[in-house]
Parts: C-alpha cells; sequence; structure tokens
C-alpha cells in the first residue's frame, strides 16, 4: 500500500468516525480542512522540498477543497460589500491566490529536486559513470578486495523452488562450507583460517580503535541476518510450534496461501560462519548472538544452527518460545537520519556488540532496485516496520514505479552504512548467492542465465571488507540480469527490469564520494557533529564476460574483483 492511500485511509478513518457519532458534514469538512491545512503548512514552511513528499500529496486534496471554501465564501462576502465599504484590494486577493495555487501546485507535482517524471523513469536505464571510473576511497587489507566464490556444484539444477531449498539434497553443505572458507583466505591473502580471522580482526581494531589487536576474549559478535518476510508468513500457530512454514503443504498450496518461499537467509552459509568463528577464531558460543531484530528466525535455520551451537544466542524481537532471546530497543534513539526528519533506536544487540557480520542476499528489490547488506540494516532500525524509509528509496510510492530515481538524492542508505553501529562497525560483509532472488525481494529464487550461470541457480558467495565495494559488484550482477535482456518465469517479469534504473546505484556514488551528496545534505548519522568520510570505493565492471575492475587491469585506486576459482575467466570463453 502507497504512502498516499495510507494517509487517506487514516483521514478516512477520522471521517467515518465522526460520521458515525452524528458530527453534521459542515464540521466533518472543516474539521479535516483545518487538519490538513495546518499539518500541509507546518511541514513545508520550514522545508519547503517536503511538499513533495507522498504524504504531503495525500494531504493536498484536503487543503485544497478547504482553502477554495474559505475563499469562495470570503469573496462572496467582500463582493457583497464592496459597494459600501470599497475594501477589497484585488492585489491582495490575486497574491493569497497565488499562494495557494503554489502549494497545491507543489503537492500534487513533485519537485524536480527529488523525483523524476514518469516517463523519464520509463526510459532512463543504466548508470551516470561508465566502466572502470573509480571514485571513493576503500576498505580493507587489500583496500577495494571483493572475492566472489562460484561453484556450480553447491546447488541441485532441479532443486523445488520453496523453503526448503537448504535442504542436503538441494544444497550440498560442504560444497557451501568450502566456498565459504575459501572466500575468508582469498580475501586475507592467508592459507589457513585461524589466521586469515585474526587479521580480520586486527585490521578492523586498527581502522576502528587505532590499535591493532585481535579477537579479545568476552567480546560480543552480532551476526545480522535476513528473514524480514518471517513477519508476514508466520501464523500465531506457527510461531507457538517452533516458526515452521508447514511442510505437509504442496508447493502449489503454499503458493496459494502466499508461502512459496523468498530468497532470504538459508543456513548453510551462516553454519559454516559460526563454526569458523568458534572452531578458528576462538570466539565462545555465548558472545555470538544472530537474528533479525525486526522479525523471527525461521524454524528450518534456527534448528540446524542450534544443534550445533546451543548455546549461541538467538534473537527474536517478539517471542521468547522455542530458544529464542527476547531483545529490547535502545534508550535512545541512535540512528540519525541527515534530512533531519526523523530519528530511529536499534537494539540492544547491535549497541552491545563490539563486531557486526552481516549476511545478506543477492536479489532485486521492489522499492530500492537492489537489496544486499546496506538494505539488510532496514531490519535493524526500531521502528516496528520501514516503511517510513521508503520515501528515500527510487519508488517510493508505488511499487515497481520509480519515481525518485536519478542521481544526487537523500539516501538513507547512506546513514545505515555510515553509522557507527551499523556500517562502520561490521567486521565482514558477505551475500549470499547461492540462489539469486526473483524479481523483487517477495518473489522465489529464479535460475540465473548471464555468464557463467547459463539457466542454473546463481551459486554464489560474495564477500569483502569493503561494503561500497561489494554491493557496487552485486550492483553489477544484478543490474545485468535483470536488464530486460533475459526471460525468467513468469511469476518474475513484474519487474523485470528495476535493478538497472538510473541511479539505484545513488547511494553507492554518495557513500564513497562526500561531492556526490545532495545540495544541503551531509550525511551525520551518528549526529556527531562530522560528516562521515568515504565507505569505500566504487566502479563498475568493464563488461559483464570478463568483470575486470581497475585492480583487476593494475591500475590503482579501484574495486579488485578476487574470483574463485581464478581459471574464470577461461571457463567463460
Amino acid at each position: 500500500m502507497s504512502d498516499i492511500k495510507r494517509l487517506k485511509g487514516r483521514l478516512g478513518g477520522i471521517r467515518d468516525w465522526m460520521t458515525s457519532h452524528r458530527i453534521p458534514p459542515r464540521i466533518l469538512f472543516i474539521s479535516l480542512g483545518i487538519i490538513s491545512t495546518v499539518w500541509f503548512l507546518v511541514r513545508v514552511i520550514p522545508k519547503p522540498s517536503r511538499a513533495s513528499y507522498p504524504c504531503m500529496r495525500a494531504a493536498a486534496p484536503f487543503m485544497s477543497g478547504f482553502v477554495m471554501y474559505l475563499l469562495s465564501v470570503w469573496g462572496i462576502v467582500v463582493v457583497s460589500r464592496m459597494s459600501k465599504f470599497r475594501m477589497l484590494n484585488t492585489r491582495y486577493l490575486s497574491t493569497l491566490i497565488l499562494v495557494f495555487a503554489v502549494f497545491v501546485v507543489m503537492a500534487v507535482n513533485p519537485s524536480s529536486e527529488r523525483y523524476t517524471s514518469g516517463d523519464e523513469a520509463a526510459v532512463r536505464t543504466g548508470t551516470e559513470d561508465g566502466p572502470n571510473q573509480p571514485f571513493g576511497k576503500g576498505v580493507g587489507i587489500y583496500p577495494g578486495r571483493v572475492v566472489w566464490i562460484w561453484d556450480p556444484a553447491a546447488t541441485n539444477e532441479n532443486a523445488v523452488n520453496a523453503f526448503y531449498l537448504h535442504t542436503p539434497e538441494n544444497t550440498d553443505q560442504k560444497v557451501a562450507s568450502r566456498m565459504f572458507a575459501d572466500g575468508i583466505k582469498q580475501l586475507t591473502g592467508k592459507k589457513n583460517l585461524k589466521k586469515s580471522w585474526d587479521i580480520l580482526f586486527r585490521d578492523f581494531n586498527k581502522r576502528k580503535k587505532g590499535e591493532e589487536k585481535g579477537y579479545s576474549q568476552g567480546e560480543k559478535i552480532f551476526i545480522k541476518i535476513n528473514q524480514g518476510t518471517a513477519n508476514g508468513k508466520l501464523r500465531p500457530d506457527d510461531i507457538k510450534n517452533g516458526f515452521y512454514i508447514p511442510q505437509k503443504m504442496t508447493d502449489s498450496e503454499r503458493a496459494k496461501q502466499g508461502l512459496e518461499g523468498t530468497c532470504e537467509t538459508y543456513p548453510n552459509l551462516v553454519l559454516e560462519l559460526l563454526r569458523e568463528l568458534v572452531n578458528e577464531a576462538g570466539v565462545e558460543q555465548k558472545n555470538i548472538s544472530i537474528g533479525d531484530p525486526i522479525s523471527h528466525i525461521f524454524g528450518h535455520n534456527y534448528d540446524i544452527w542450534h544443534s550445533e551451537f546451543p548455546d549461541v544466542v538467538y534473537c527474536d524481537r517478539a517471542s521468547e518460545n522455542s530458544g529464542r532471546t527476547l531483545i529490547k530497543l535502545t534508550e535512545k534513539e541512535l540512528l540519525n537520519y541527515s534530512d533531519r526528519l526523523k530519528k530511529d533506536k536499534l537494539y540492544d544487540v547491535i549497541e552491545s556488540a563490539d563486531y557486526m557480520i552481516n549476511v545478506a542476499n543477492l536479489k532485486p528489490h521492489g522499492r530500492a532496485g537492489i537489496s544486499l547488506t546496506a538494505k539488510n540494516h532496514f531490519g535493524s532500525q526500531g521502528s516496528r516496520s520501514a516503511f517510513h524509509l521508503h520515501y528515500s528509496l527510487i519508488s517510493p510510492v508505488s511499487l515497481g514505479k520509480p519515481t525518485n530515481n536519478g542521481y544526487r538524492k537523500y539516501r538513507v542508505f547512506v546513514d545505515i552504512m555510515g553509522s557507527r553501529y551499523l556500517g562502520q562497525n561490521t567486521l565482514l560483509f558477505v551475500v549470499d548467492g547461492l540462489f539469486g532472488g526473483g524479481s523483487n525481494e517477495t518473489k522465489v529464487p529464479v535460475k540465473y542465465f548471464m555468464p557463467p550461470f547459463k539457466n542454473d541457480w546463481s551459486n554464489s558467495v560474495f564477500m569483502s571488507q569493503d561494503q561500497v565495494a561489494l554491493e557496487s559488484v552485486c550492483f553489477d550482477f544484478l543490474r545485468n540480469e535483470w536488464n530486460g535482456t533475459y526471460s525468467h518465469s513468469k511469476s518474475n517479469n513484474e519487474y523485470e527490469s528495476l535493478p538497472d534504473v538510473y541511479g539505484v546505484d545513488d547511494y553507492l556514488h554518495q557513500a564513497a564520494d562526500s561531492s556526490r551528496w545532495p545540495v544541503g545534505i551531509s550525511y551525520d548519522p551518528d549526529n556527531s557533529g562530522k560528516s562521515i568520510s568515504s565507505l569505500g570505493v566504487h566502479e563498475h565492471w568493464n563488461n559483464p564476460l570478463s568483470k575486470q575492475y581497475s585492480g583487476n587491469l593494475g591500475k590503482k585506486g579501484g574495486i579488485e574483483l578476487i574470483s574463485v576459482p581464478d581459471t574464470l575467466v577461461r571457463i567463460l570463453n
């Protein structure tokens, strides 16, 4: 449901209440008019660009009807007294009408600074910058390094699209574990996992604290996973019975009830992550927390993780049932949005974490274009939903219909990536691409066509210390897979080209380089009085076949994509 529909529904609710209490229609009309007009003026006068917000546009009809009513009544009274008092000054009336018209036009027609026309949105695709034009400052042991591990043996080509793609007949845990371990070693340049994790902690602590030290006993780690649809798909009885989607249902029965599954965290890669943290990095289980704070953990994930690691803290926002630990909101608002519209609380498990590991999924998104590690933190803020943050995405009003695309506009992802509690407290960024997502976040995974996938599951894992570089690489994969060239399943063609919309990577431009920020915006998510610096390096590959970035071409200062196996170019040819 759009912002406009929500607001109209609320105003309609006020109307219905007043009607049911037999309040006269004139009072009803005047009351709604006053409420809409006062709210509009209070919000818009301090910052005129707010007139283009969906909620302001929803209030405009109520306000305009009321003001027109006042003008007509006032006009009649004045005209009737003109001959006697000669008080009407046409200049004042013209000015008043002009001011009113400006407000209405601003409300109905989006500001050119925030929105792009629907016609332009429909035709403009691609990116603002061309291939191999890096900007920003790389992060990590090898700044700007992103590791991509691809192994078709990880999954069963004939796996069934459902919640249970992780089962042994669909995903080979040994292959998935090897892929993750190979990625860690390639990321750090070490040959064994123990040394790899030690250098990861040392590099992170040097950047965060100015002290090159490894992991210390007692320090806490929070693993942020993606389980957003658990809120909608798990019914009360499912939660009572262990957070399971009923397995006895057929795929067609699940589909009819909206339970056919989505591309979210499966247990396989996280299981290997837990094994390495405990067995290689030496972290005690009790000091590891895992969850999606705004949601629940599906039972099929919990069972696999808990059976091997029973003392890990499995977080839940609303229930202590089935071994979950109830988490709480922070006392203070810790996440500041730099357009000054709102602040949000986070959760205690995030505030107390010494390190975070962000495990997201490779998938398009119906409002953001893509959904990776930055979007994953829409589940970390303390509101009941993330709907209040949608206004900064490329499709804020209507799902899949960009009206806020383009560049140099406020993007909430930049604040999230720059937060000391979120992006800047993250030791490792991981994108699970064993099964690539469908045309938006609510769809089941589909087989991918671009090289090297060739109508198979994407069978990929991506990881980096540089969030901007990682999301830039994954964006290149998604925008080339979902650019309208390939034909996916009928249920996955609704927003086929959305990841390739002009401006999807606007937040990556801004996270990399402050010169790309919109006029009047200074990103300071911690409300420290000091703007963030570059959060990483951004660029696009040379072409979808060879997938080479500046670091692969022998140039300094850009992204370096390490592919595993390293014979990938030969395989593609």
